[in-house]
């Protein structure tokens, strides 16, 4: 069944060869001087209906831009979580008066760019066209049709998703940091789920539209080559017959922060690096007297490579390729955050470096050059910003949302040059609690979890932030039980040895997501081990496919055909079989079975089998169902050594044989979640179907 499982994606996602020049990353760059804030001045006026308009006029370049905001509170969604994310698929989906083909096809005609979000949409192009992208713009947010179908395919593709990254260290950290610190009640604390996106229907996102978007509750900010006549003409037009209406208004509890420190540790099985986040509540906003020096102190701290953390836990001590940190502000409250991924064995240790610089900065003044670096840095980047238009009109947006001064952003380089070194200690002080802090870890609990009571009250918590017991560590083998015996009972399991022989061929169709491709994959078996996987697409087409005649693997990547080692050609040929144990022996195949572990919550047992090439692959087979469900294998690759981890999961009878519905994992530390969509067993298989 190996046949239908993983094909290795990493060359599709693999970029161009570096030929430069070796970096001396020794040699720290001089920071940037400060540079001249030249943030437009912007002229307002307001429609009868409320609508807000902040135009600034810009004639270096003949573009333009409309970028249309609401002002929403921040929303809780409950057992809806992703509906509002929806909003914008099917805003985007087509209008009273354009579908969505003509839709896209009228923003492509002009070279335009066009997006439709939870809180608003934007426009940008050449000026020439400027009636043209308001008359779209204010199609797209007037005149939706919601249609059901694309609703279907935002939850389908969200849930796609999902399952993609449900393995994933990163995701699932993102998620339990945030429902840890602000509480899975507060609007910043909830994730949504798989059960969740399956509760979403048409009328939640048509209610949202309905509440939301509203002209006195919005903010056109237009950006380029236009005048405030110009633009009110235009606004007028398209937008003075909108109806206002009472938007809703929400206020939430202000989050619980912890009286002693708190250690949450999520247990992924066989990880070999640990995932930390070290945070705290921080009350601090846009416009705060403190926003600038926080941003000074980020710079210092953990903003990038010169930033303390990185210089410690990468450059001095190795733990790790990089670690950041910083104070964030937000509308209802924000959060200090630092984090980095370090290797299992040095989990502890790192975070004493990441205490160790939190009470540094809020102990000790900070550096005069390092201040001074940090202050030139912030004003180069900012200046920088300031040629996104997008940029401007979000700043411009803040002014309105946040109740800024409208010199605001004009004056942030003089307010920023002002800050001192007893500011910084101050914002540091203020605002990192090491004794009301969270240590979120995300990593194997069997190896790092005791090391991790010393900091705090430790609470064992599963992907979705429940608490949870630690995870077994230790499952005794039957006596009596063989590596044979295993395999009898996994064949078994799958409907019998006669079953599985009695499969002449098999093809299976599945569909994947991966960093917003969307992916299918087609495999072809045909006994005893010939095969054809295909990987497709959308948009792009066949981008690789690879074929085992039974004697010979060959490989086509992007159309161009790549030579195949002896080394892969023996290892296609051993996981070309239907059934690769069935084979073991007749392929040199060693196997031992070395003990049981619990994986996913089940006892299994843990076989490593060992081929001619001395690969070995470790198999993990339910001792209650007989099924496998797991496999780990290591993989030498021009880009170093590569772990693949495939789960089998939702076994499904076809033609009276069980067969793993999906497929998750990861690939070259990717994570893969794949599922069959179309199976067909005992068919004809055209001729030519192995060859190239």
């Amino acid at each position: 069944m190996k046949n239908i499982l993983f094909i290795s994606l990493a060359t599709l996602l693999l970029g161009a060869c570096n030929t430069s020049a070796p970096l001396d990353r020794s040699i720290r760059p001089s920071a940037a001087p400060a540079k001249e804030n030249t943030f437009g001045e912007y002229e307002e006026f307001k429609l009868e209906n409320g609508l807000t308009v902040y135009v600034i006029e810009s004639s270096k370049l003949p573009t333009i831009s409309y970028n249309l905001s609401f002002d929403i509170d921040p929303i809780y969604e409950g057992d809806k979580a992703g509906y509002t994310s929806m909003v914008g698929d099917l805003l985007e989906a087509g209008t009273k008066n354009r579908n969505k083909e003509t839709l896209n096809k009228e923003v492509d005609f002009i070279g335009a760019n066009m997006g439709v979000y939870s809180g608003g949409a934007y426009t940008s192009g050449l000026s020439k066209y400027n009636e043209k992208l308001m008359d779209i713009l204010s199609d797209v947010v007037l005149n939706p049709v919601f249609p059901e179908d694309e609703l279907a395919k935002s939850v389908k593709e969200s849930i796609t998703s999902l399952k993609s990254s449900s393995t994933n260290a990163d995701a699932i950290m993102g998620d339990v940091k945030s429902a840890m610190l602000y509480g899975k009640g507060h609007p910043y604390g909830e994730f949504l789920t798989e059960a969740t996106l399956g509760n979403i229907k048409l009328e939640d996102c048509k209610n949202y539209y309905n509440s939301y978007f509203k002209p006195n509750n919005a903010l056109l900010t237009i950006v380029g080559d236009i005048t405030k006549s110009e633009a009110e003409a235009l606004v007028k037009k398209y937008f003075g017959s909108w109806a206002k209406g009472t938007v809703p208004s929400h206020n939430y509890e202000a989050p619980v922060e912890p009286t002693k420190p708190q250690v949450y540790l999520v247990h992924k099985e066989g990880a070999v690096q640990s995932n930390i986040d070290i945070n705290n509540l921080a009350k601090i906003k846009i416009g705060d007297a403190d926003y600038e020096a926080a941003q000074v102190f980020n710079q210092i701290f953990g903003s990038g490579f010169a930033g303390r953390l990185f210089q410690n836990l990468r450059e001095d001590k190795e733990y790790t390729y990089g670690a950041y940190g910083g104070i964030r502000a937000n509308k209802l409250i924000g959060n200090f955050s630092s984090s980095a991924k370090v290797r299992n064995e040095v989990t502890d240790s790192a975070i004493d470096q990441f205490l160790l610089e939190i009470n540094r900065i809020r102990t000790e003044n900070v550096g005069a050059e390092e201040l001074q670096n940090a202050k030139n840095y912030l004003a180069g980047t900012f200046a920088q910003s300031l040629e996104s238009s997008r940029t401007v009109a979000r700043f411009a947006a803040n002014i309105a949302k946040y109740g800024l001064d409208k010199d605001y952003y004009k004056n942030y380089l003089k307010r920023i040059e002002l800050v001192t070194m007893e500011d910084i200690k101050r914002v540091a002080t203020s605002y990192l609690k090491p004794g009301n802090i969270n240590i979120v870890v995300v990593g194997e609990a069997n190896q790092i979890g005791e090391k991790l009571k010393r900091f705090g009250e430790l609470h064992y918590i599963d992907r979705e932030g429940k608490e949870v017991g630690p995870p077994v560590q230790a499952v005794e083998v039957p006596k009596g039980t063989t590596v044979e015996s295993v395999f009898e009972s996994y064949y078994k399991a799958l409907g019998g040895k006669d079953k599985l022989k009695s499969v002449k061929s098999m093809t299976g169709e599945y569909s994947m997501s991966m960093q917003g491709m969307n992916i299918k994959l087609v495999n072809i078996f045909e006994a005893p081990n010939k095969t054809s996987s295909s990987v497709v697409v959308e948009g792009m087409g066949e981008m690789q496919k690879k074929v085992f005649d039974g004697t010979t693997a060959k490989l086509k990547v992007q159309g161009k055909e790549v030579p195949v080692s002896a080394n892969e050609t023996l290892e296609t040929k051993i996981n070309s079989y239907f059934i690769p144990e069935l084979f073991y022996k007749e392929n040199g195949i060693k196997t031992e079975l070395v003990g049981a572990k619990v994986v996913g919550g089940k006892s299994t047992y843990e076989i490593i089998a060992t081929y001619p090439n001395g690969k070995k692959v470790t198999s993990f087979y339910d001792m209650k169902s007989g099924l496998k469900v797991k496999e780990m294998s290591k993989s030498k690759t021009p880009q170093g050594e590569t772990e693949s981890v495939q789960e089998f999961k939702d076994y499904k009878a076809v033609n009276g044989i069980l067969i793993p519905h999906t497929l998750g994992g990861t690939d070259g530390g990717m994570p893969m979640n794949v599922t069959l969509e179309k199976v067909e067993m005992n068919k004809a298989i055209p001729a030519g179907t192995f060859s190239l």
